[in-house]
C-alpha cells in the first residue's frame, strides 16, 4: 500500500457516511469569527455578569493552587523532620480554604446557570417568532421535525458555543496560568522542560477539530432528518396503519436512524485515534519532569515537597491543556447547529410593506374586488391562477367553483395576504390588500381551512381562539351558532372538554363546527371557506350547511359579513347567492363565468 493510498484510507475512516442521503439539506457553513461576531450583541444584557463568571473561575485555580503549595510544606515541615508542630495551622487553614472552593464554585456554577438563561430565552423566543413569522410558502416546505430540532438541540448548540464553551475556556486558562506560575515559581528548569511537549498537544487539537466540524454537520443533519420522519409518521398513524404501510414507515425511520448511528461511529474513531495520542503526549510530560526532578533532588535544587507538589500541579495542568486542546473541536461541534440557527434567523419573514396602512373595519361585509388577478408559486413553471375578474358585493353569500388546479386556494391566500398578485389588483373595501398591513387585513380575512385545525386544549378556548379577549357569553353564542351546542350538551364536561391531539376525540363533522364557530367569534368582515363539507356525510355536510347558509330557498344572511365559498359540493351551491365557475389557469380562456342563483358548473 504506497503512502497516498493510506492517507486516503484514513480519511475515508474518519469521515461520515451513509447509505441514504439524509432529507435536510445542510445550513450553509460560517466561520468561528463569524459565529461569533453573529452572536455578540445579544451578550450586552450578560456582559458584567460574564465577567463576574470569569472571576468566580479565577478564584477555584487559585485556591487549590494555594492547597498544593500548603501540601509542600506539609512535605517539608511537618512529614520530614517529623514535627507535629505546624499541623495545627496547616489544617486551620486547609479547612478555610476548603470552604472558600465550595462557595465560589457554588456561587460561579448558579451564575453561569442563570447568565445561560438569560441569554438562552430571549433566543429560543426570537426563533420561534420567527418561525411563526415565516411565509406561508416557506412554511409549507419545511420540515416539522426539522424545525423542531432546530428550536430545541440547535439553540441550545448557540449557548454552548458563546457561553458554555467561554466559561470552559476560561476556567481551562485559570487553571493552567496559576498553575504554571506556581511551577516557574517552584522550577523554572523543570516548567521550560514539561512545556516541550505542548506543540504536538497544538497539532493533535488542531487535526481533531476539523474532523470533528465535520462530523458534527452530518450528526446534526441526520438528526433533523430523523425528526422529520419520526413527526410525519407520528402525525399520520392511521394512514400508516389504514394502508399497511408499516414496513415502508420503519424503513425510512430505520435509514435515517442508520445515518446517525454512522455519524456517531465516525466519532468515535476519531477520538479513538487522537485520545490515546494525547495520553502518549501526557506520559512523555510526566516522564521528562521525573528525569528532570531526580536531578533536581540530587542538585538541592529542589526539597521532596517541592518536586511532589511540582508533580502534583503539572498533573492539574493537563486537565486544563486537554480542555483547551478540546475547546476547538467543541466550537466546531456546536458552530453546526449554530449554523442552522442563523439560517433559520436569516430565513425571510412575513412584514408588512413600507407605508402599510391599517385597513378600517366596515360596519358591513367587506366588498372584495379581484381585478385581472394572476399568481404564480416560486419554482412553478406555469401561474396558478391567471387573469381572474371577481367581484363580491358586501353580504353576498359566493360559491367558486372548479376542478383540482383551477387555483380556488390560491385566490384564498390572495386574500389572506399569504401570496401576492403577480398581476392585477385585489383589494378588500377599496384598499389594495398588498398595501395594508397584514394583521388588519386578517382581522378582515377569516380563512377557514379545509384541514380542521384544533388545538388540545377545551373545545371553549379552540373557539376562542378565533377572538382571545372574547367572554364566555360571545364563546357560547358563536357556538350555537355553529350547531356546536347541539353535541356539546351530550359530553360531561361541555365546552370545557378538551378534544385531543388534532380534535381526535371528536368526529369530522363536531370538529367542523368547533372551526366554523371559532371564525364567527372572530367576526370577520369576510369568511372564506375552503372546501367546508370535505368528509362529511350528506347528512352532516347538509346540517352544517343550513347553520351557516340556510337551507335551500331559505337563506341565512349576516349583512355584516361577506361569504366565500371554495367548494365542489352541489349542497354547497343550493344555499348560495351566486356560483363562479373557475376554470384551469393553463387554460388560455376567460376564465370567470358568473351564473345566476343557484348555478350549476
Amino acid at each position: 500500500m504506497t503512502e497516498a493510498t493510506g492517507k486516503r484510507s484514513m480519511r475515508a475512516l474518519l469521515r461520515p457516511r451513509g447509505d441514504d442521503a439524509p432529507l435536510v439539506e445542510a445550513a450553509p457553513g460560517l466561520t468561528l469569527a463569524a459565529i461569533a461576531r453573529r452572536f455578540w450583541p445579544r451578550l450586552r444584557p450578560v456582559r458584567g455578569w460574564l465577567l463576574l463568571v470569569a472571576l468566580l473561575l479565577a478564584a477555584g485555580p487559585a485556591i487549590a493552587t494555594v492547597e498544593v503549595l500548603l501540601f509542600q510544606r506539609l512535605v517539608d515541615d511537618v512529614l520530614v523532620p517529623a514535627d507535629p508542630g505546624p499541623l495545627l495551622w496547616l489544617a486551620l487553614v486547609y479547612l478555610g480554604l476548603n470552604l472558600a472552593s465550595g462557595v465560589v464554585s457554588g456561587a460561579e456554577d448558579y451564575t453561569s446557570t442563570w447568565v445561560s438563561q438569560r441569554f438562552l430565552v430571549p433566543l429560543r423566543r426570537d426563533c420561534f417568532a420567527r418561525v411563526l413569522d415565516q411565509p406561508a410558502l416557506v412554511s409549507d416546505r419545511r420540515r416539522a421535525g426539522d424545525t423542531l430540532t432546530r428550536l430545541t438541540s440547535d439553540v441550545s448548540a448557540v449557548e454552548s458555543f458563546m457561553i458554555g464553551q467561554f466559561s470552559v475556556g476560561i476556567g481551562a486558562v485559570m487553571r493552567l496560568v496559576f498553575s504554571l506560575g506556581a511551577l516557574l515559581w517552584l522550577s523554572w528548569e523543570l516548567t521550560l522542560l514539561a512545556l516541550l511537549v505542548a506543540p504536538l498537544f497544538w497539532w493533535a487539537a488542531t487535526a481533531l477539530a476539523r474532523l470533528t466540524r465535520e462530523v458534527s454537520r452530518e450528526r446534526r443533519r441526520r438528526g433533523g432528518s430523523l425528526a422529520s420522519v419520526t413527526e410525519e409518521a407520528l402525525g399520520n398513524v392511521a394512514l400508516v396503519q389504514t394502508y399497511g404501510r408499516r414496513d415502508e414507515a420503519l424503513t425510512a425511520y430505520e435509514r435515517q436512524n442508520r445515518g446517525i448511528a454512522d455519524a456517531e461511529l465516525v466519532g468515535s474513531r476519531v477520538r479513538a485515534v487522537f485520545l490515546p495520542v494525547v495520553d502518549l503526549l501526557e506520559l512523555a510530560g510526566v516522564l521528562l519532569v521525573v528525569l528532570g526532578g531526580v536531578w533536581a533532588l540530587s542538585t538541592d535544587r529542589l526539597s521532596l515537597g517541592g518536586l511532589l507538589a511540582f508533580l502534583t500541579l503539572l498533573a492539574r495542568c493537563f486537565g486544563p491543556v486537554r480542555d483547551l486542546a478540546d475547546l476547538v473541536p467543541a466550537l466546531y461541534s456546536a458552530s453546526a447547529g449554530v449554523e442552522r440557527v442563523v439560517e433559520l434567523l436569516d430565513a425571510p419573514a412575513e412584514t408588512d410593506p413600507p407605508g402599510a396602512l391599517e385597513l378600517p373595519r366596515s360596519p358591513v361585509g367587506a366588498h372584495v374586488v379581484l381585478a385581472g388577478a394572476g399568481a404564480t408559486y416560486p419554482g412553478a413553471g406555469a401561474p396558478a391562477l391567471r387573469g381572474l375578474d371577481l367581484e363580491l358585493r358586501p353580504g353576498e353569500r359566493v360559491a367558486l367553483v372548479g376542478p383540482s388546479g383551477a387555483g380556488k386556494s390560491t385566490v384564498a391566500r390572495l386574500l389572506t395576504g399569504q401570496v401576492a398578485p403577480d398581476v392585477g389588483v385585489v383589494s378588500v373595501d377599496g384598499h389594495d390588500v398588498t398595501a395594508v398591513t397584514r394583521s388588519s387585513l386578517r382581522a378582515a380575512v377569516t380563512l377557514v381551512h379545509q384541514e380542521q385545525l384544533l388545538l388540545d386544549a377545551s373545545i371553549a378556548d379552540n373557539i376562542a381562539y378565533g377572538r382571545p379577549g372574547a367572554t364566555p357569553e360571545e364563546v357560547e353564542e358563536a357556538a350555537r351558532r355553529a350547531g356546536v351546542l347541539d353535541f356539546v350538551r351530550r359530553l360531561p364536561d361541555g365546552l370545557g372538554t378538551r378534544v385531543g391531539p388534532r380534535g381526535r376525540s371528536l368526529s369530522g363533522g363536531q370538529r367542523q363546527r368547533v372551526v366554523l364557530a371559532r371564525a364567527l367569534l372572530r367576526d370577520a368582515a369576510l369568511l372564506v371557506l375552503d372546501e367546508p363539507t370535505t368528509g362529511l356525510d350528506a347528512a352532516t355536510a347538509a346540517a352544517l350547511l343550513d347553520d351557516l347558509l340556510g337551507a335551500p330557498g331559505q337563506p341565512v344572511r349576516d349583512p355584516r359579513r361577506t361569504v366565500l365559498v371554495l367548494t365542489h359540493d352541489p349542497l354547497v351551491l343550493e344555499r348560495v347567492d351566486r356560483t363562479v365557475v373557475l376554470a384551469p389557469a393553463a387554460v388560455d380562456v376567460e376564465p370567470v363565468v358568473a351564473g345566476p342563483v343557484g348555478a350549476r358548473p
